[in-house]
């Protein structure tokens, strides 16, 4: 350490590359393929912290449908709630389309990072910042599904929306940023959990109502997620076979091109995740299975270049497992925002 100060960013950066990924993608095809996938999703589920999850205790969906639904211009909006551990109720919006019949082919829309949650999805949040989101980003993801003749599920992502809001009369935290996110993060971390695992693994139960609801076609399921809620669906696609494709959105990129240089919000660090692969890995676990990644060109928090080279590396996986067709890279023209062009062809063509 010199008068200057000590160099962490440099010295970081070395920790990084000197780190081995346990599950790096080594040029597997056939039976060595399935067995590496296998065993990479079993580790994943562990530092994600399944395991803390079901110690708590996994009981039925228990679905419960609150009173009254919407009509809107072309699909109904229902709201349902499920039980996806012991004592923790997930809400979702559920959008049923009126120009299709069912069972209806659905996509399970997972919002980015804000406090309005599945209501943004939906497009029905209120205010200016929820009025760019919806109109300049594009991020009423669930609607946009529900007007193209898919039924929608848009859930809130844990520490947004309805999970963000504070018993009446309870005062406000001090301490740390003052974002709900940050602070479940760090008490998930005492108890073995993560925040991302914790939003994946609701998302995975999620399956189950699918499953169980009449009207809908558990066997046309896609998922389609942006920013923080593009990093669920890869996950939640990457551990579950029962999701038949993949639209991740504005996430995609490599550790040392985005959350490591770019000052992200916590919620989106995960202990360890690195020790077992890079962003392409994970990918990977998506295969041979339809997988749109989507970004835009002026993206600042996940830089395109960044975006380029994962999506070589998950091209390389995707021929390995005999399926180089069946991924895609869409960039837009702007920054982080949805977009349109690189999710509904891609879903209609698989679906």
């Amino acid at each position: 350490m010199g008068d200057d100060g000590f160099d962490y960013d440099g010295w970081f950066d070395g920790v990084l590359r000197n780190t081995e990924r346990r599950y790096a993608y080594d040029g597997e095809t056939g039976a060595a393929f399935e067995a590496w996938q296998a065993s990479f999703r079993e580790e994943l589920r562990g530092v994600l912290g399944f395991p803390a999850i079901r110690e708590v205790g996994v009981p039925d969906i228990g679905p419960e449908r609150r009173e009254g639904a919407t009509e809107d211009d072309g699909y109904e909006r229902q709201t349902w709630t499920v039980t996806t551990e012991r004592g923790f109720r997930v809400p979702f919006h559920l959008l049923l389309p009126a120009s299709t019949e069912p069972p209806y082919p659905v996509v399970l829309t997972l919002h980015g990072h804000t406090k309005h949650g599945k209501d943004l999805a939906t497009g029905v949040a209120d205010g200016e910042t929820a009025r760019r989101g919806i109109v300049e980003e594009r991020r009423d993801i669930a609607r946009q599904a529900a007007e193209r003749g898919y039924a929608a599920l848009a859930p809130d992502l844990r520490a947004f929306g309805e999970l963000a809001r504070r018993p009446p009369g309870e005062a406000s935290e001090s301490g740390g940023d003052g974002r709900p996110c940050t602070r479940w993060r760090k008490r998930a971390h005492l108890v073995g959990r993560t925040l991302v695992g914790e939003r994946v693994w609701d998302a995975l139960r999620l399956l189950e109502f699918i499953e169980r609801h009449p009207p809908l076609d558990a066997n046309r399921l896609a998922v389609c997620g942006h920013s923080g809620g593009g990093t669920v669906a890869l996950l939640a696609a990457a551990l579950d076979e029962r999701i038949g494709a993949a639209v991740v959105c504005a996430s995609v990129c490599p550790f040392e091109d985005a959350l490591v240089p770019i000052d992200h919000c916590p919620c989106n660090y995960t202990p360890g995740v690195r020790r077992l692969g890079e962003v392409w890995d994970f990918a990977g676990l998506v295969a041979p299975r339809p997988l749109s990644i989507v970004a835009g060109d002026e993206d600042a928090l996940f830089p395109v270049a960044g975006t380029r080279r994962a999506y070589d590396r998950v091209e390389e996986i995707y021929r390995g497992a005999e399926a180089g067709d069946a991924c895609r890279l869409f960039v837009g023209e702007g920054g982080h925002r949805f977009y349109e062009a690189g999710a509904w062809p891609f879903v209609s063509e698989h679906l």
